[in-house]
């Protein structure tokens, strides 16, 4: 069990626009992890706009498969929101199903804060690929 997990994910620190190269991934785990508010928000979202593409510096578009994220339907932008604690300093795991996507792959994230006086959020992102087509022997 232990060989399977280690020989099958790739975990990596990720910068929001990045193009991630998917291949032999059927699967991910996006954490966006979510700096202390300022300004006293009151309330916080967390949208994350998934494009695609054949290759890593081609043009890319919204993700066809309007559920890659289980559980949520991707907008016309590929984007989904996800509603955050307005105090901040909380994890969020977005789960990725690949199986549709092309080779190339992007999640853009931006925080948005509302009300409060000058309110901000800050996030970090790691992603961790997983469920390799070809298992180990």
């Amino acid at each position: 069990m232990k060989r399977e997990l280690l020989e099958n994910v790739k975990v990596q620190p990720y910068t929001s626009g990045d193009a991630i190269d998917r291949e032999g991934y059927l699967s991910a785990v996006l954490g966006v992890s979510l700096g202390a508010a300022t300004g006293t928000p009151t309330g916080i979202t967390v949208k994350v706009t998934f494009t695609e593409c054949d290759t890593e510096g081609g043009s890319y578009t919204p993700v066809a498969d309007k559920l890659v994220v289980p559980g949520k339907t991707t907008d016309d932008t590929g984007a989904v929101t996800i509603e955050a604690d307005p105090a901040g300093s909380e994890l969020h795991n977005i789960d990725i199903d690949l199986v549709g996507c092309k080779q190339f792959i992007k999640a853009t994230v931006a925080v948005e804060c509302t009300g409060g006086t000058s309110p901000s959020c800050t996030a970090t992102c790691a992603i961790a690929l997983g469920d390799k087509n070809v298992q180990p022997v």
